[in-house]
């Protein structure tokens, strides 16, 4: 596993150089768009999360490289287990860039450096603080989810092939959603909207930022190790 994860690197070499430039951009146009840095670490995480899972596979096309790969000492799992392995730390480390480049502007913000639109902008606080890790949840919550789902049909397919199928499967997860929550009884809906009123006070800030943070990440978390368990078994039978 460990040498496809360094085999990833080297292929994205390029692609990572040129992604940076890109995330320096995106985060300008982010910071400048939301009035806030706090949320950039989340959006990042997410954004990068997709770019790594599409790129990867289509990389794996390119001069039948998925077949290629196989004639090294490397196993099916290895190929799928270094992927999973690879997106993750890849998207981390991109968000921890956004992190350190937001506390860094916060703190030239603090000694009154830069000008006062921008210090207003990129100023942190424990408010901002508290909204930064509850984004930073949620969005990455999102960015494993969609990887999750998009991962296991790249494995089964082939980019080319899984482009045409996955807006299909996104669209069909998402009427399931939406029908669940038509079916849910009145009392479930209530409680629901019970939840958010509370979640709206100070207290319910308080309280339930922390435990809803906590329930994404572990949701995101789970939904990826179930992803990759899915890809090695589809990969396993397919023909290349």
């Amino acid at each position: 596993m460990m040498r496809m994860l360094k085999m990833e690197f080297t292929v994205f070499g390029q692609y990572l150089r040129q992604l940076s430039l890109t995330m320096v951009i995106m985060a300008v146009c982010i910071t400048i768009g939301s009035g806030s840095a706090v949320s950039l670490p989340g959006i990042i995480f997410m954004m990068t999360m997709f770019s790594f899972t599409m790129s990867a596979s289509h990389y794996d096309e390119q001069n039948n490289w998925a077949a290629f790969r196989l004639t090294m000492p490397l196993s099916r799992r290895d190929v799928v287990l270094g992927r999973y392995l690879f997106v993750f730390l890849g998207s981390c480390a991109c968000a921890a860039l956004a992190a350190l480049g937001a506390l860094a502007l916060a703190g030239l913000a603090s000694v009154d450096v830069l000008p006062a639109g921008v210090a207003d902008m990129v100023r942190l606080d424990a408010e901002g603080a508290l909204i930064g890790g509850f984004t930073l949840a949620v969005c990455g919550a999102m960015g494993m989810l969609t990887a999750s789902v998009s991962m296991p049909v790249f494995f089964k397919f082939g980019h080319t092939k899984a482009t045409q199928w996955l807006p299909f499967i996104m669209i069909f997860l998402g009427m399931i959603l939406f029908l669940t929550v038509g079916l849910m009884e009145g009392e479930a809906i209530s409680t629901l909207q019970r939840a958010l009123s509370f979640a709206e006070t100070p207290e319910g800030l308080a309280e339930g930022l922390p435990l809803f943070t906590m329930g994404a990440s572990a949701f995101g978390v789970a939904c990826y190790v179930a992803s990759a368990l899915v890809s090695l078994r589809v990969y396993r039978s397919r023909e290349l």
